[in-house]
């Protein structure tokens, strides 16, 4: 008892900055919550963190960005002509390790700033995904889905798309519950068995846990009644959700969450048989400093590696990642790098990157969801691809197995979606509308029957969705434009220009000369 005491005394500074759970675990476990909270993940999302005041110009749009901080915090600020728009953040994503994201909160909706701050250059430029934009402004909402892994636990309104609780989120930092489940259970009877202890599993179960966070693949689709939240450690994501594999070229380089893809790659996975995962160098209670990053690694390498190696290999000081797992540039990084974790022994760039040229899972779900989930992705990769083959190969595999479920939304939503591009009006009419009925309160699904609507001619009762529409969610931008637009074709113009003009009022625009509505993305295929 006396070493516990003087143990919680060592880590109070640490320990204080803790979560009430984190606080709790803490009483028998001060070591691991203070190591924890050391590490990337327990900072993976802030309302405090502050970067350097800065300026710069996006020469694809011609947009100028303006960063400033104070004693209220940061503000962000665009000109592009004579709009603008200054935000003030709300919440920073990322721990700095590489860069730092931003979010900005207008009412109770959360939206993506469209800058970033890339730590290791020392430089604002654009967020991953606007680096082309025409129209970069904070109009990118963030779902619960895009949270997931970058905060402790958010508080989505049921059924809405970025819309949250007065407090958005119940903690801010991952939690310990994300790798070790439910902890109330533990708490009251801390004994061993009653809470997951990651190290203990095997297999899929046991690479599920880190998998979460660490494999996003191309698409993720969820099991019919269930949202990509509802995993817990002690399962296999695929009671979830399935994650795919999308086509790509050899050589196209890693991605940002990417770290289960290039490890399956290895030859030290391979030839493990299945007993090296991501638990064997990295210890979430135990994150190296910077200076002893090397030695900390090279010790894990040596613990499979030590006989094989010859003395001058395995010399003290040998930095085992800087030469076979080197930094890389990431295809969807935004500006910065990350280990690649294919563990070559001779790295380059395109090395065992293997050309795929079809979608496939992970793991694959359970037999009567293979189809459903399959067909999904198809669907949602090929119109986001513009690949009719993925597009027409999903149809048809969904309509095989359509009666399946008669009251899914997603694969109604995902059969009407590619229906409506065919002009098949009549056919995705009832689908949009059965989808609708049984999400009558998500907004999106109002303007995917109002877009079928408009194909069919039937302009009055599209405007009557739009209009629902946005008394669900007043910031849905696409039913803004979508609305916008059919008022101008009926000659309308003044209904337009108030539906702009409180829009624009509402997400702080100003516009002193044209629209500022970007066009409509989109269907919502989920």
């Amino acid at each position: 008892m006396m070493f516990l005491s003087l143990l919680l005394l060592f880590f109070a500074p640490i320990l204080s900055a803790a979560t009430p759970e984190q606080q709790r675990c803490a009483k028998c476990h001060a070591q691991e919550v203070a190591g924890f909270a050391r590490s990337a993940m327990s900072r993976a999302l802030s309302s405090g963190a502050t970067q350097p005041d800065g300026s710069f110009t996006h020469q694809p749009s011609g947009t100028t960005f303006t960063i400033r901080s104070g004693a209220n915090g940061m503000t962000q600020e665009y000109q592009r002509g004579t709009e603008s728009s200054r935000q003030h953040i709300a919440y920073t994503i990322g721990s700095g390790s590489h860069a730092y994201g931003y979010l900005v909160e207008i009412g109770n909706h959360l939206f993506q700033s469209p800058i970033s701050y890339y730590t290791r250059r020392h430089t604002w430029d654009m967020a991953p995904g606007y680096e082309t934009a025409a129209h970069p402004d904070f109009s990118r909402p963030v779902s619960e889905q895009c949270l997931a892994c970058h905060s402790g636990k958010a508080l989505p309104i049921a059924d809405t798309l970025n819309q949250y609780e007065t407090k958005p989120f119940a903690a801010e930092g991952i939690t310990c519950d994300r790798c070790h489940g439910p902890t109330a259970a533990h708490l009251k009877n801390p004994v061993p068995g009653s809470i997951i202890n990651p190290a203990r599993l095997t297999g899929a179960v046991r690479d599920s846990i880190c998998e979460q966070c660490h494999l996003a693949g191309e698409l993720r689709v969820p099991n019919p009644g269930k949202t990509f939240t509802d995993f817990r450690p002690g399962q296999t994501l695929e009671d979830t959700y399935t994650v795919y594999l999308g086509a790509q070229p050899a050589g196209t380089g890693i991605k940002v969450i990417s770290q289960a893809e290039q490890l399956r790659l290895s030859t030290c996975s391979r030839m493990s048989a299945g007993k090296l995962w991501c638990g064997t160098c990295h210890n979430p209670h135990d994150q190296p400093t910077p200076e002893k990053a090397a030695a900390y690694y090279r010790e894990r390498c040596l613990s499979c590696h030590a006989a094989t190696l010859d003395k001058a290999h395995a010399a003290p000081g040998r930095d085992c990642v800087g030469c076979h797992m080197p930094q890389q540039p990431a295809k969807d990084g935004g500006h910065t790098a990350f280990t690649d974790h294919r563990i070559a022994r001779f790295p380059s760039p395109e090395k065992d990157m293997q050309a795929v040229s079809t979608v496939t899972a992970w793991r694959e779900p359970a037999p009567p969801l293979r189809d459903r989930n399959l067909s999904i992705a198809l669907i949602t990769l090929g119109l986001q691809n513009s690949s009719a083959p993925q597009v027409v190969q999903g149809f048809r595999l969904l309509n095989q197995v359509a009666n399946q479920f008669p009251n899914d939304p997603a694969a109604l939503t995902s059969m009407a979606t590619v229906l409506l591009r065919a002009r098949q009006t009549a056919q995705a009419l009832p689908r949009f509308e059965k989808a609708l009925q049984l999400r009558p309160n998500y907004a999106p699904y109002e303007v995917n029957l109002a877009a079928a609507l408009l194909e069919a001619k039937q302009t009055d009762a599209a405007i009557a969705h739009l209009k629902k529409a946005l008394q669900l969610d007043p910031l849905l931008e696409q039913a803004v434009h979508l609305l916008v637009r059919v008022y101008r074709q009926q000659g309308q113009n003044d209904e337009a220009a108030t539906v702009e003009r409180e829009y624009q009022r509402a997400v702080g625009i100003v516009d002193g000369a044209s629209s500022s509505l970007q066009m409509p993305g989109s269907l919502a295929t989920h």
